[in-house]
């Protein structure tokens, strides 16, 4: 690590001194001028210590910043789905779930459940839907959970992840989530979210929706935009 800091300080003064070589070619000048008009060769020392000190010192501030610790951002107002702090207003899940059915009056016109541990997927979901205004995003970390969370938001569609470690991993564990959903939330559309690598839980997920266990199911290399659209669609 040593090593690699010390040459790159050294590429840095390198570049710096050839970025600024202007004072060299003055110090030059002055040197010739000096051989051929006997000026003092003191005006040539006193350019060359210019170009030397100043890029050493310029390459020493700029190393020193880096290595510095970086000034607190401001505050913001935090909107991360899945953040303990914003978890009143994506999770919300009530303790004794109500029936499922359509969302009360005066609620978002249509719920979406993320329930998977992929975070950023969440998060980027979130980024894409933001301004859809008759849509809520409910992000749920918790598979045991998960039905509370459709029941109690009304949700129409909840897109589930086959996690591939943890508790409740596997295409069998969500897909015995997919069959509590569908007999407690009929109405919800639900959409796996599939390793692609996972042949035997691709075959499982195409019989799955073959027989309406399931919705539809998308990959896990699927990008943001595709998933919002599809989810949009459901």
């Amino acid at each position: 690590m040593r090593r690699r800091a010390g040459r790159g300080f050294f590429l840095g003064l390198i570049f710096i001194l050839l970025w600024q070589s202007g004072w060299a070619v003055f110090a030059l000048i002055l040197w010739l001028l000096h051989r051929w008009m006997g000026i003092s060769l003191f005006l040539c020392w006193v350019a060359l210590g210019v170009w030397l000190f100043s890029a050493l010192l310029a390459t020493v501030l700029i190393h020193a910043g880096a290595r510095g610790p970086d000034a607190p951002a401001p505050a913001q107002q935090n909107r991360n789905p899945y953040s303990a702090d914003s978890a009143q207003v994506f999770l919300g899940v009530a303790n004794d779930p109500a029936p499922a059915g359509p969302p009360a009056p005066g609620q978002p016109a249509r719920t979406i459940v993320l329930v998977m541990r992929r975070k950023s997927i969440a998060q980027g979901l979130t980024q894409k839907l933001w301004n859809q205004a008759d849509l809520h995003l409910v992000y749920e970390l918790s598979y045991s959970h998960a039905q509370a969370a459709v029941c109690s938001h009304g949700a129409g569609v909840a897109l589930i992840e086959v996690a591939e470690s943890g508790e409740h991993h596997g295409v069998t564990d969500c897909l015995a989530l997919c069959a509590s959903l569908r007999e407690a939330a009929p109405h919800c559309k639900l959409l796996l979210l599939c390793p692609e690598r996972d042949r035997e839980g691709v075959a499982r997920a195409v019989e799955a929706k073959r027989t309406g266990h399931i919705d539809d199911f998308v990959f896990y290399d699927a990008t943001s935009d595709y998933l919002a659209a599809k989810l949009l669609s459901m």
